[in-house]
């Protein structure tokens, strides 16, 4: 969902939905998500009191980062061959105040019959080196666990 943090919010395979999502924490914007695949930058983890101190400066950030927050904007989109989605999130005053650089990311999601991949490319377009982390922090069904672990002779 573009405006909620470009996060893959559902992906089902054979008519099962993989990913969970806590639809009524998604459908409020003030209270993070919890569920689908949420896109962890600048930082993955926790922060000491959620600050770092970079060229003399304090600056705050919240576990995480901000990219699952903020909007993403559409950049591009095909259905030939395989669906694609590509997002684009660009760094902003209101991203600088958190972290001091300039930024381009693009995501493209690609889902080809049962398969879903994934395309990340980092931009610094700041003159200094930017330090940075990223992730994803996925929410799969539980459901979907317990049967495949079922299949596969577990418990």
């Amino acid at each position: 969902m573009p405006e909620r943090g470009g996060i893959i919010t559902r992906w089902q395979v054979q008519g099962q939905d993989i990913l969970y999502l806590d639809a009524a924490r998604f459908a409020d914007p003030t209270l993070t998500v919890r569920g689908g695949v949420p896109i962890l930058f600048p930082i993955c983890g926790n922060l000491p009191d959620n600050q770092y101190h970079w060229q003399g400066q304090t600056y705050h950030l919240k576990q995480h980062g901000f990219a699952r927050d903020l909007p993403w904007t559409v950049v591009d989109q095909s259905t030939e061959q395989q669906a694609s989605l590509t997002l684009e999130l660009v760094s902003t005053e209101q991203t600088r105040s958190l972290y001091p650089f300039d930024f381009q990311l693009l995501f493209t999601y690609c889902l080809q019959g049962d398969r879903l991949t994934l395309h990340q490319r980092y931009t610094n377009c700041s003159a200094a080196p930017m330090p940075f982390s990223a992730g994803f922090h996925p929410y799969l069904n539980p459901s979907q666990c317990s049967a495949h672990s079922r299949r596969l002779g577990g418990r």
